[in-house]
């Protein structure tokens, strides 16, 4: 029988993008190019992690250029930066902070690719310019914070991995799981590939934030149930251990009571967009009115394309270990040469 994990029903369509072959063929060139992947076996497990299906399913409506700028971000978000803190630099908060440090200078134009010796962050400085060109400067603005937030998370995970610090509140827990998955950033990425931008006066009510922490909250479920097999052995936060520590229960009984949370969830969601957003969208104008409508659709984008990413993937069917080749990816990250 295959896992399932975390489960749940939405009235929503799966989207996907059709230059996605493209982006693949793309991707696997560009991190070729910054020492990403080495060797045929590499190219393979990211294939098999269906990383470019990814992007497509996340940034349905991008033109061929930016779906295959989202491929190349998928690809280096994973191998290249997130699973390089499940060993022993995840251990070492003091050299995390230096690296994350060193990338949000990058997000903050602080310095180019030509000053970083370690190809993580030089591939990132390369990726970044492309990610935020044709931006507008408040759009701009917020995906800088978003990502900041999200290399601040890698700090914060790095200090509770040594401290020993588990969660007991799931609530609390979210709060931290939205920034490590860089939910808010990809929203903002969806906005920009998508030919959209929420206004400052919009996006900062309050339908709008409940509306994409709820998203957030249920790729984290999803993503949390379906890492299982990997994250027993390596530790870290887990929603699902999460629940089997507040419960006393079972790894059966703690699915159960996630797929019901994730259920509540989606169905606040859908709620939500019936009951409040036609408020919102009658006080703007036609412009708007199209915007907070694309972005709720970003957001149904963002919740069905990591369930089905999470299904078609191989990457969370067994425990990794970092490859050989990878291990020096980061050398020299501690930050830019004088």
């Amino acid at each position: 029988m295959t896992y399932q994990g975390v489960v749940f029903t939405t009235p929503w369509p799966l989207r996907t993008n059709p230059h996605v072959d493209a982006a693949r063929e793309s991707a696997i060139e560009w991190m070729r190019r910054f020492d990403l992947l080495h060797g045929d076996q590499a190219v393979q497990e990211f294939t098999d992690w269906r990383l470019a299906e990814a992007a497509g399913f996340l940034y349905p409506r991008a033109d061929r250029e930016a779906c295959a700028t989202a491929a190349q971000m998928m690809g280096w978000y994973l191998l290249p930066f997130d699973d390089q803190f499940d060993g022993e630099a995840g251990r070492d908060p003091r050299r995390v902070a230096r690296v994350c440090d060193a990338l949000i200078g990058i997000v903050h134009g602080a310095s180019g690719p030509e000053r970083h010796p370690a190809p993580t962050v030089r591939a990132f400085a390369d990726l970044w310019e492309r990610m935020v060109r044709g931006m507008s400067a408040t759009l701009r603005a917020r995906v800088a914070h978003h990502w900041s937030s999200y290399f601040s998370s890698q700090l914060t995970e790095a200090i509770d991995r040594v401290e020993g610090r588990e969660f007991t509140d799931l609530e609390e827990y979210f709060q931290l799981r939205a920034a490590t998955t860089c939910a808010f950033g990809q929203n903002d990425l969806a906005e920009h590939w998508g030919g959209i931008e929420v206004a400052p006066v919009v996006w900062h009510d309050p339908v709008l934030r409940r509306m994409r922490r709820l998203a957030a909250d249920l790729v984290g479920l999803r993503n949390d149930s379906m890492s299982l097999v990997h994250e027993d052995i390596a530790g870290g936060h887990n929603a699902i251990h999460l629940l089997e520590r507040a419960h006393g229960c079972s790894r059966a009984a703690a699915l159960a009571l996630a797929c019901e949370i994730a259920q509540d969830k989606a169905d606040a969601l859908v709620e939500l967009e019936r009951r409040e957003l036609p408020r919102l969208v009658r006080a703007l104008d036609a412009d708007q009115r199209a915007a907070v409508t694309g972005y709720a659709d970003t957001l149904h984008d963002r919740v069905l394309g990591d369930d089905e990413w999470e299904r078609i993937t191989t990457r969370n069917r067994a425990h990794r270990t970092l490859p050989d080749w990878a291990a020096c990816l980061l050398v020299g990250a501690e930050g830019p040469r004088p």
